[in-house]
């Protein structure tokens, strides 16, 4: 049915009625779709809302009245006054049915399988099944434990072919790399060529199989789901901002994997990204400060460090900020700036290679916050000034100040992730290790919120840059939340007047209205 076939109705939608509740839905969709806007889950394996219908696993049967047989949901687009029915008996044997030929062979290990707690077929095989196995011959013996690369484990034995993961790699990435090799039961998965996946976003296929046959090599065996402790958030590798959700255990990152967000990443996120998190779990951070090369308390490290370039004054001060850091602390950053007087003011942006699908250039989050709190992207060649003191926060990869600037500086106030030289030096937190926003490539305002705590005793570096800016103004007032920060950050910017935290929801804000900062 055409999208554009509204049947009688002028706003592009039809009435219809699911298990005797009549529904407005958009005109065209499936009914698998038109259930949710009914609160009612229609089962299904093979569809994915991002990837062509394939139609093959049929655990989505529902029943169309005026209809002969049971129809797939998937592949029956609604129509004006349709009556569906996903519920009643009819159709819940036809569910059974079709459970019970995909478990026929499937293998009995959920125990040790990794989608244990997040598998359809699971979760299908307690509300669709029989509870009853009829089987009295051997399963099929598949091969288990395939290697489809460095990312990617494939076990043969537990795949439904339900070709998710070779509609992806053909119609998404491009690549074309899977495909269904025999026929009957001898049909199995194959990688063509040396047997060993290309593409550079390999692993959604791993979060989009609804069963346990294509595995994480980096999350294999690390934990089951019910120990961990999931965060939404995005993803900090470059400009893009993948909204992502993290999971952790112990205070240990273990796996990031995409959140649906149509405006910025759909439901997919590159490889690079998902793997680029083993900084926050380094052991060998920095957790403490020192001034004079002596360890000191945070607090006295951040009333040190205010000293020190008051000391220097503000004109003879250089400030080089860092695109990984929240926009919260970017202003608050530039509040301290304000309160020296501190006029050179730039902030470091890695940069490197992109494609044309997630992959930015701009390998930080943020540097569009770092503009519009004010700071200039570094020139390519630094002019030859003399420098009382430097206000330095380190990026956290990609980009570096030359050495030869930091020589021209007397003293220096350094925030790290690494031990180092400097005056005084605080301890940098990683993006999962706080909550604020970071502005993406899109101009769109995202947040980020606290999953991990690497070191109870460690503040954020938006925490410091208060304490430093109370030393040098005691009049300054302190947000207490990251929320209260956003507000003032937000009421400083025409383009942002009167946006709240609660206003960013969990997709983000698009600053449409705002003037390009970068």
């Amino acid at each position: 049915m055409s999208g554009s076939d509204t049947s009688g109705n002028g706003n592009g939608t039809v009435k219809i009625t699911i298990d005797g509740q009549e529904t407005e839905v958009p005109a065209g969709i499936n009914i698998v779709e038109a259930g949710r806007y009914a609160g009612t889950e229609i089962p299904h394996y093979c569809y994915h809302p991002r990837l062509s219908v394939a139609g093959n696993c049929r655990i989505c049967l529902v029943e169309v009245e005026g209809v002969p047989k049971l129809q797939i949901g998937c592949n029956t687009a609604v129509r004006e006054g349709m009556v569906i029915y996903t519920k009643n008996d009819r159709v819940s044997r036809g569910r059974a049915g079709v459970m019970e030929f995909l478990l026929v062979n499937h293998p009995l290990d959920c125990t040790i399988c990794d989608q244990a707690g997040e598998c359809k077929l699971q979760d299908y095989a307690v509300d669709h099944g029989d509870g009853v196995a009829r089987t009295d011959f051997d399963r099929l013996n598949k091969p288990k434990n395939v290697s489809w690369g460095d990312k990617v484990v494939f076990d043969s034995e537990r795949c439904i072919l339900c070709t998710r993961c070779v509609r992806f790699l053909d119609e998404v990435a491009g690549t074309d790399e899977v495909s269904i090799d025999h026929r009957g039961e001898n049909a199995a998965l194959i990688v063509t060529g040396d047997g060993q996946l290309t593409s550079p976003y390999q692993m959604n296929i791993i979060d989009i199989c609804p069963v346990g046959a294509l595995t994480s090599r980096d999350f294999r065996f690390k934990s089951r789901l019910w120990f961990m402790r999931f965060t939404d958030t995005v993803c900090t590798s470059c400009a893009r901002g993948c909204n992502v959700t993290l999971g952790s255990r112990d205070d240990k990152i273990l796996r990031m994997v995409p959140r649906d967000n149509p405006d910025v990443n759909d439901s997919w996120m590159c490889d690079h990204g998902r793997l680029h998190y083993e900084f926050a779990n380094d052991d060998s951070r920095l957790a403490t400060s020192t001034a004079g090369g002596k360890t000191v308390p945070h607090q006295v490290a951040a009333q040190k460090a205010a000293e020190l370039l008051k000391k220097a004054g503000g004109e003879n001060t250089l400030c080089v900020a860092s695109p990984f850091m929240t926009t919260e602390e970017l202003f608050a950053l530039k509040g301290v700036c304000d309160a020296l007087g501190v006029k050179d003011r730039y902030f470091l942006k890695p940069v490197g290679e992109a494609d044309d699908m997630l992959v930015h250039p701009e390998k930080c989050p943020n540097a569009r916050g770092a503009a519009l709190a004010g700071f200039a992207e570094a020139p390519d060649a630094w002019p030859e000034t003399e420098y009382g003191a430097l206000l330095y926060v380190e990026p956290r990869e990609g980009a570096a100040l030359p050495d030869e600037v930091t020589a021209r500086c007397k003293q220096t106030v350094v925030f790290s992730l690494q031990k180092g030289k400097g005056d005084v030096r605080l301890p940098l937190t990683t993006w999962i290790e706080k909550d604020g926003t970071f502005i993406s490539a899109g101009d769109r305002i995202q947040k980020i919120a606290k999953g991990t705590t690497f070191d109870p005793t460690m503040l954020t570096e938006a925490a410091l840059l208060y304490r430093m800016h109370h030393a040098l103004d005691e009049g300054f007032e302190t947000p207490v939340t990251a929320a209260q920060a956003f507000a003032r950050w937000a009421d400083e910017n025409e383009s942002t007047n009167g946006l709240r935290w609660k206003d960013l929801g969990r997709f983000g804000v698009s600053m449409e209205t705002a003037e390009a900062a970068v």
